[in-house]
């Protein structure tokens, strides 16, 4: 299952640096052709609005791992979880390279 570590700034030693990135490379993943497939909104930034996460908060970001805001995901989008949205997200980028 793959794993995304969003960080506001950069990374810290303490994370697996394969894994994290920072938040602004969130648009490459998530890019807005996928959000508009996937989700009731234009962007990632649109979507983490709607379910109230805030990019620039790093408890936001972690929260994200935790399974917080799974609920608000479910309902803006196509997914079960962050978890599922982060593997769909892989898969396609996997897909066009």
């Amino acid at each position: 299952m793959a794993k995304l570590k969003l960080t506001v700034g950069n990374c810290s030693m303490d994370t697996e640096a394969t894994n994290c990135m920072p938040a602004g490379s969130v648009f490459d993943v998530f890019p807005d052709s996928f959000m508009q497939n996937y989700t009731k909104h234009l962007n990632f930034t649109d979507f983490c609005q709607a379910i109230g996460c805030n990019m620039t908060s790093q408890d936001d970001l972690n929260k994200l791992d935790n399974g917080d805001f799974d609920s608000p995901i479910k309902a803006q989008s196509e997914f079960e979880s962050w978890e599922d949205m982060v593997e769909t997200a892989y898969q396609h980028q996997i897909r066009k390279n």
